[in-house]
């Protein structure tokens, strides 16, 4: 299953619960546990997950080699 589809169950679980004719001590929890479901899935949803991205990255620096770094010089006075 999906998270798309997870996410369409719950949302179908928000009309359910809120027009269901459930009691206020039920129904509140209910509610705020989709609620939660929802925020965290569509957080999941949202964020990209990469098996290889130490490989892609070192790829890319491959292609695009960064501008050589400067020496710093530490010129300290001996005394």
């Amino acid at each position: 299953m999906t998270k798309h589809t997870v996410l369409t169950i719950l949302g179908v679980a928000v009309v359910v619960v809120a027009i269901g004719g459930f009691p206020s001590w039920a129904r509140t929890p209910l509610l705020v546990v989709v609620g939660v479901a929802i925020s965290v899935l569509s957080y999941l949803s949202s964020v990209v997950y990469c098996s290889n991205c130490k490989k892609l990255i070192d790829d890319a620096e491959q292609a695009f080699p960064s501008a050589p770094e400067e020496k710093i010089v530490n010129t300290q006075k001996i005394q």
